[in-house]
């Protein structure tokens, strides 16, 4: 099974791309139990039972479903089922391994959205220092000229810790690249950034805070600043730059529906799960809005929607395993948060290392794209992990052309582990690069 993304909305079965059908599967996707586009969330006003099945009874009634129909037509029993998908399939893949541990074998959970409500929070508090103005949408407070001014310089200081100069970092947490010293001196220019775009720049890294200035979620790591696929996207955007969302992502169909109106992608997820998914109130804006009493107003969205337990014991104990992975330069779900959970997988139950493993992807943004070699063929491994009972340690990841046809490769290592440059031969072969710890 393929999970969607978005809001879903039309039946989406990402898992086309990685071949299942060519591979001999049978398989299914799921609209999730509503019509839309996967940017619109307005069908879940005043409706617990649609936002219910989105959370995760769809993706389960439609696995039972599934195999009935295929166990009557091929009259034989499914020898075993798998659940691959990123962003929303992402967290479908996590939801199902909690909420219904004997669906499927083996999960894949990409860039996964786990946690709406904080996400929500997050995307407010960007929406809020990107566009101050609900009312004028048309160019961000931080704008192409910044991203870019930004990016190339922690890549001036960065690019080369991992032995390689080329546009990529390993893992950015290790850049301590400190954006406040792009704050002007004088009057503003192209070469540094106002107070204003300055703090608008801190709500992106930092991630968002109460009035209190207690961290209410991830921030984002360096990466992604100048790329189609990045902040332009995600988080700045602009309706005088206007991406057309109708395209939303690569192997996310959109059918018929129109995109709402809105500057970036974040914009439409920020307002659509606060005021369809949180407060039922489509007149709901984030201009003066604080946060303070958001877990509360949050919690009976959050008990339907997150997926935030890391007891994957359920899962684990009938066999099950799940692969994790990021891009460290998405710029819709930070790679900070999907480390963090499955740190906090460990530390529940540290021998829950034989079951999962994270593969953290450098230089690449929402579940493929970016400088970065970002295509892995993960249902392969999950079944050859699942068939051999022997755990991935390492994976290659490739560079597509435009025929989807690979120009290079790299290995990409089990967390905490990173790719490192051998110092000879090809840096697009993953020959020319070992697995060490970091």
């Amino acid at each position: 099974m393929g999970g969607g993304g978005g809001f879903v909305g039309s039946v989406m079965n990402t898992s086309l791309m990685f071949s299942s059908l060519q591979s001999g599967y049978a398989t299914v996707g799921t609209d999730t139990g509503h019509q839309a586009h996967p940017l619109d969330a307005s069908w879940a006003l005043d409706n617990p039972k649609r936002l219910i099945d989105f959370g995760h009874r769809a993706v389960h009634q439609t696995a039972v479903t599934a195999k009935a129909l295929i166990k009557a037509y091929y009259k034989n029993d499914i020898v075993h089922s798998y659940f691959t998908g990123c962003s929303r399939g992402g967290g479908q893949a996590i939801v199902s391994a909690l909420r219904y541990p004997d669906d499927f074998d083996g999960v894949v959970a990409g860039a996964y959205a786990i946690d709406w409500t904080r996400i929500a929070v997050q995307a407010s508090q960007i929406n809020q220092a990107m566009y101050p103005d609900p009312n004028n949408l048309q160019e961000a407070v931080v704008g192409p000229r910044e991203q870019e001014l930004i990016e190339s310089s922690y890549l001036a200081m960065c690019d080369s810790q991992d032995g390689i100069e080329d546009g990529i970092l390993n893992d950015p947490r290790q850049c301590k690249f400190d954006v406040t010293t792009l704050l002007c001196k004088g009057e503003k220019t192209d070469k540094c950034l106002s107070k204003q775009q300055l703090k608008a720049v801190k709500v992106v890294y930092d991630g968002p805070k109460d009035s209190a200035g207690k961290s209410l979620y991830y921030g984002f790591p360096f990466g992604g600043e100048t790329s189609a696929g990045g902040w332009s996207r995600w988080l700045t955007g602009g309706l005088k730059y206007q991406d057309d969302m109708n395209e939303f992502q690569g192997g996310v169909e959109t059918g018929d529906f129109q995109a709402p109106v809105s500057p970036s992608a974040f914009y439409g997820f920020g307002n659509g799960i606060m005021r369809y998914f949180v407060y039922n109130d489509p007149d709901w804006t984030y201009e003066n809005h604080d946060y303070d009493t958001f877990q509360k107003d949050s919690k009976r969205a959050a008990e339907i929607l997150n997926a935030t337990n890391p007891d994957l014991s359920a899962f684990r104990k009938r066999g099950g395993k799940m692969i994790l992975y990021s891009g460290w330069s998405d710029n819709a779900q930070s790679g900070l948060a999907m480390v963090g959970y499955y740190e906090n997988v460990l530390a529940y139950d540290k021998s829950a290392a034989k079951d999962t493993r994270l593969f953290m992807m450098p230089g690449v943004e929402h579940c493929f794209g970016g400088p970065g070699p970002s295509f892995v063929n993960y249902l392969t491994e999950i079944d050859k992990w699942v068939q051999s009972g022997e755990a991935p340690d390492k994976v290659t990841a490739y560079w597509l052309n435009q025929k989807m046809q690979p120009t290079g490769s790299r290995p990409v290592c089990a967390y905490p582990e990173v790719a490192r440059y051998d110092g000879k031969g090809d840096t697009r072969d993953a020959s020319s690069f070992s697995c060490i710890a970091p």
